[in-house]
């Protein structure tokens, strides 16, 4: 009868916890910040791309702003990444990534386990010969030079290093020319993949939503920042 009572009110809590943090997403992302951010063309164009549930950015694989060969070896990918036009970067639960192929086979454990505890992480690199196609969503943002190096820099300062290089997990892609890298940080309910992608924005002064679990709030507040069009 104890143990009955309490599992009943460990699943009360747990929904109580559902329902309060989905709330307070849908609040957080129609606040925004950074709002006098207007997505003109501008010096680099990068795009933020979602599947539905995890949001990465896709930024040029060559640059004169930021060179990504002096982060990562190109000889890891079966086509070099310089050989492509774009990399996908996403950042995210390790278990997420290394334990679920599709997110149709996901299991309860490994996503309660990342959200109701801090959790070790991966930065996922893909590289893409062109904009992926196969999408739900995606937005395209111009930054200043300066922005993007910021960007870059944020991106950056998440890789876990040994003797100056990033840690790079062989064999662990889904294809051969995608790979995985150890990285700092934790991931939980309140820092999950999109959160990041959503801090790097704010960061570097492009419109979002004050905080966001979830990839919505980002494309709303991104439509926001469009410019209003010319008088008819």
């Amino acid at each position: 009868m104890v143990v009955l009572t309490i599992l009943g009110w460990a699943v009360l809590g747990f929904l109580i916890f559902v329902t309060l943090y989905s709330l307070i997403g849908l609040l957080c992302f129609t606040i925004p910040v950074n709002r006098r951010f207007r997505n003109i063309k501008r010096d680099v164009e990068i795009f933020v791309v979602s599947n539905g549930v995890h949001v990465d950015y896709i930024v040029p694989s060559i640059s004169s702003v930021f060179n990504w060969k002096k982060v990562l070896d190109d000889r890891h990918y079966e086509i070099p990444f310089t050989a492509n036009s774009y990399l996908g970067i996403g950042w995210g639960d390790r278990g997420f990534y290394l334990e679920v192929d599709e997110w149709a086979n996901l299991k309860p454990s490994v996503a309660a386990r990342a959200m109701l505890i801090p959790t070790p992480t991966l930065m996922h690199i893909t590289s893409h010969p062109e904009l992926p196609k196969d999408q739900k969503r995606l937005e395209r943002i111009h930054l200043s030079n300066a922005q993007y190096l910021q960007l870059c820099d944020y991106i950056c300062s998440y890789f876990e290093e040994k003797d100056g290089k990033v840690v790079h997990l062989p064999g662990k892609g889904y294809t051969a020319n995608d790979n995985f890298y150890e990285t700092r940080g934790y991931y939980h309910a309140f820092g999950t993949c999109n959160f990041w992608i959503n801090r790097g924005l704010i960061r570097i002064g492009v419109r979002a939503p004050i905080w966001s679990h979830g990839g919505a709030g980002i494309f709303y507040q991104l439509k926001k920042a469009l410019p209003e069009p010319l008088p008819a």
